[in-house]
């Protein structure tokens, strides 16, 4: 079992105590020239220079300056994992308070019985799966006109089947948008709980997979590409704080058209940090209006990729945006010109 970890702070030992205990292998991602040092058998790091000298110029795969630099760890758990190994991604502000989550983790990636829901539109609310909390509570990018007339999922019975891909949730501070802050629900619930341990996500449906708690198999990797973000398309205005969202809902698009399950629910993290919501407005704020513009895209897609294995859809996926790119609009058009030449240099990393 391998844990993928960015950070450009520190990392508390404390809130990894049950994976250092199982005897996991850590990958850490600094995402500085060096400033996170410790020695533990069990955690490796690699700074911007490793990953320079490791990468050459194929760097440009590699954001900087958010967590999507955590795709250096995937490079690696590619390079170095077994084909049944389970990776679990977290960020470095993610406490396991379940001392049992390994165990959890493990026993997700066999047949079980997982919640079916009722089919209702494109867009599934993961927040749906918590219980007593705020109506009307949204997680960080899904869609305002989505929003409207939005009616909770409901949850059926259950069926037996395995997943390639989990999606954790989490305690404490949820992932919501930073506006959503200032008029929404709560969005604080460190003693939340779960209708269903397991929800299988409907085929044709996106949902916002949030990087702080993902767990998958190794060929899964080549998907999970975190866009890179922080790109100015606009004077003083970036895309950013989306490279988990899209790459998500790019990775949803490629598992449905593979027929692979997606599942979400337990085991879950406590999230301890809260981030600057003032400055996280500013970051979301031009994502928010292309949201839906980046969405309709990726959907346009389908019909010219052949199902095949990840490493071969996601180079049909690029095809794909590199030859109808020129419909976008300019600011959306702006930010395929950077991901198209970073998603060509990770699928080529990884087919080395």
């Amino acid at each position: 079992m391998k844990v993928v970890i960015p950070s450009s702070r520190a990392i508390n030992l404390k809130y990894l105590e049950p994976l250092i205990e199982y005897g996991a292998d850590f990958i850490i991602i600094d995402d500085s020239e060096g400033s996170i040092k410790f020695k533990h058998p069990g955690f490796r790091f690699f700074n911007r220079r490793d990953i320079k000298k490791i990468l050459g110029k194929s760097e440009v795969s590699i954001p900087r300056r958010n967590g999507a630099c955590r795709n250096f760890g995937f490079y690696m758990a590619w390079k170095e994992c077994a084909d049944d190994e389970i990776i679990i991604a977290l960020d470095d502000d993610c406490e396991i308070t379940d001392s049992s989550f390994p165990e959890s983790v493990d026993a997700n990636f066999s047949a079980r019985e997982r919640a079916v829901t009722s089919f209702n539109g494109l867009h599934f609310n993961i927040l749906d799966l918590y219980q007593e909390i705020p109506e009307n509570l949204f997680p960080r990018g899904f869609p305002y006109a989505a929003r409207l007339n939005y009616k909770p999922w409901i949850f059926g019975k259950a069926v037996k089947a395995t997943t390639k891909f989990n999606l954790g949730l989490w305690k404490g501070v949820f992932d919501i948008n930073a506006i959503d802050k200032i008029y929404g629900g709560e969005w604080s619930h460190p003693q939340a709980r779960l209708k269903s341990e397991s929800i299988l996500v409907p085929e044709g449906t996106l949902i916002s997979v949030c990087s702080m708690n993902m767990h998958f198999r190794k060929e899964i990797i080549p998907a999970i590409y975190q866009l890179p973000m922080h790109v100015e398309v606009i004077p003083g205005w970036p895309v950013d704080r989306y490279g988990d969202i899209w790459g998500g809902f790019i990775l949803k698009t490629l598992m449905d058209l593979r027929g692979d399950n997606m599942t979400v629910g337990a085991p879950m993290i406590n999230h301890i940090k809260d981030g600057d919501f003032q400055r996280n407005i500013w970051q979301e704020h031009l994502c928010h209006l292309l949201n839906e513009e980046f969405i309709d895209f990726l959907r346009s897609s389908t019909g010219y990729i052949e199902k095949s294995d990840y490493m071969s859809m996601m180079f049909q996926l690029n095809e794909y945006f590199i030859k109808n790119k020129s419909r976008l609009s300019k600011p959306l058009k702006l930010y395929f010109d950077h991901l198209t030449v970073c998603l060509d240099s990770w699928c080529r990393i990884l087919n080395c």
